[in-house]
């Protein structure tokens, strides 16, 4: 059994995509000054404690006691929680850096800074990691080597593993990428948001924001579980289209922004 080369490649241009770009991509908006570097930073910091060191533990803790993994197994309540509990916890987040680290730099290219910042974040250390793992899978499968793994996990998690590193397909890798850039997309409308009621002194705002991201996280979910990964893909491809015409309406609404030097100096 092995993994085609068109499927390894799939991996490496989605590592690229996922790892490399990220990273170029902030960087040339640093350097040309599109964006200054504090909310950039501020907002990965944000997704890396609110999920990495907050929730993430929090739900894998939870997930060794009998009585989660009995909740687990009624799927909407669960998707349900899960939605809920990634937008609340990244929202407030967002909510936090806003209100009390960056009271000198709200401007609508703040927010996007901080966007890009907290989805680049999710995209490096979430998907992008991941593809360093599925490459690695992919050379051990291919010289015979992933007994070597399979022997130190469970049989069942083993099979799982196996299962889905051969059921991979190039469109499927391709539009996981895809599925990325309506995740930053949607980052940046929440930054966007959370911006917008942190200046208006408006907390409907943030409330708005853990709906969204619930509703986002929730949809795209339950439509690839009960249909397809097309539907979910389409589902988040159709928010994306509504966060981006949001982004650019709420766009105008922001104070005027000061010259980027003394965005600096904030």
């Amino acid at each position: 059994m092995t993994i085609s080369s068109s499927v390894f490649a799939a991996f490496l241009i989605a590592a690229a995509a996922e790892l490399l770009l990220p990273v170029v991509l902030l960087l040339i908006l640093c350097v040309k000054k599109i964006i200054s570097p504090k909310p950039m930073f501020l907002g990965a910091a944000a997704f890396f404690v609110s999920q990495i060191c907050l929730r993430i533990p929090l739900l894998q803790a939870a997930g060794t006691q009998s009585w989660f993994q009995s909740f687990a197994l009624n799927t909407v309540p669960y998707l349900v929680m899960l939605s809920i509990t990634a937008g609340l916890f990244e929202e407030s987040a967002r909510y936090l850096c806003a209100g009390c680290f960056l009271k000198k730099q709200r401007a609508f290219r703040d927010a996007l800074a901080f966007g890009l910042g907290h989805g680049f974040c999710e995209v490096i250390l979430l998907t992008g990691m991941a593809q360093i793992n599925n490459i690695i899978y992919t050379v051990m499968i291919n010289n015979g080597s992933f007994s070597t793994i399979a022997a130190k996990l469970p049989s069942a998690t083993a099979q799982q593993l196996l299962s889905a590193m051969t059921s991979a397909t190039p469109p499927l890798i391709y539009v996981g990428i895809l599925e990325r850039v309506f995740a930053v997309t949607f980052h940046i409308f929440a930054s966007v948001l959370i911006f917008k009621g942190v200046n208006e002194k408006k907390v409907r705002y943030y409330f708005f924001a853990i709906a969204a991201h619930a509703v986002l996280d929730f949809g795209s979910v339950a439509l690839t579980r009960s249909v397809n990964v097309w539907a979910g893909e389409g589902f988040a491809f159709a928010i994306a289209l509504a966060a981006l015409f949001l982004i650019l309406r709420m766009k105008p609404e922001f104070p005027k922004e000061v010259p980027y030097s003394q965005a600096l100096k904030a």
